[in-house]
């Protein structure tokens, strides 16, 4: 095998609470995290020559070292003793940017998972969720994917069951940058979490079962225009509930059906707003 295609799938905070810092800066977190269908398309091609190249169809996005992507592959080598390290890894962004959807670190994710398929290297889940988990806070959960409890940088995950349900994203056009968006949480002081929040979407039966206990930190303190009208036209037009995701700028609505999340993305689009409709996978 000389190539591979993976849809590198994005994440959504259900629940999303900070409670500490760390000596070397990382966050500690609380968090349920929930893969949706919206997803970039990662191809990995060996390319018969040393190097890894990268491309990308956002031009935006650094084709280079300091690409997540890149620092996953060059882990990868580095952790596996390959040398035949001739790669190309192209990327097709579906995931909006500065959006707090997980999207570099869902193509890293890609990444660590094809090269280890790719070249036939045999390191196990959890090998890799810890490569991972030294270059990305969310890149673990981008492999194990699924619904989850997470823990300590986000690393730690504990399986929760899956939930059903479609899932109206919208973004403005004004992103959030992770650092500044810590910088605030750290000068707030940090919360201790919820008492049995794990248990309580451990037990859910329904999107209405969990919407009294979506909670984002980041949503408390974000003054964008933007995030409040994405979330006001969401509930307006039958969210269960409506939630900026992550640190930002992307919020979610929860609906039972596709049909009913409907009039929400036409006039998420009427707005100039990005939209897209996916699902809880």
């Amino acid at each position: 095998m000389d190539s591979l295609t993976l849809n590198a799938n994005a994440k959504i905070n259900l629940y999303l609470d900070v409670t500490g810092r760390r000596a070397d800066g990382y966050h500690l977190l609380e968090t349920v995290m929930h893969t949706v269908s919206l997803c970039d398309t990662v191809t990995l091609k060996k390319t018969g020559k040393s190097g890894i190249e990268i491309s990308c169809s956002d031009p935006l996005i650094p084709c280079n070292e300091k690409n997540i992507a890149y620092k996953c592959a060059a882990a990868f080598f580095e952790r596996t003793g390959i040398f035949d390290r001739g790669v190309s890894i192209d990327i097709i962004k579906n995931i909006p940017s500065e959006a707090g959807m997980g999207g570099g670190s869902a193509d890293g994710a890609a990444v660590l998972t094809g090269l280890n398929r790719l070249f036939s290297a045999g390191l196990s889940e959890s090998e890799l969720i810890s490569l991972g988990a030294k270059i990305g806070a969310d890149i673990p959960f981008c492999i194990k994917g699924g619904c989850g409890y997470c823990t300590g940088i986000g690393e730690i995950i504990e399986p929760l069951p899956k939930i059903s349900g479609t899932v109206l994203i919208g973004k403005g056009n004004t992103g959030i940058s992770t650092p500044e968006a810590f910088g605030k949480i750290d000068s707030l002081g940090y919360r201790i979490g919820t008492e049995g929040i794990k248990d309580i979407f451990g037990n859910v039966r329904s999107l209405a079962d969990i919407a009294p206990y979506c909670r984002n930190i980041f949503d408390d303190i974000s003054r964008l225009d933007e995030v409040s009208q994405i979330k006001k036209i969401m509930t307006d037009n039958g969210a269960v509930c409506s939630l900026m995701t992550g640190s930002g700028s992307a919020v979610f609505g929860l609906y039972d059906t596709e049909i009913s999340a409907e009039r929400a993305y036409e006039l998420l689009k009427q707005y100039g707003y990005f939209s897209a409709l996916c699902s809880l996978v």
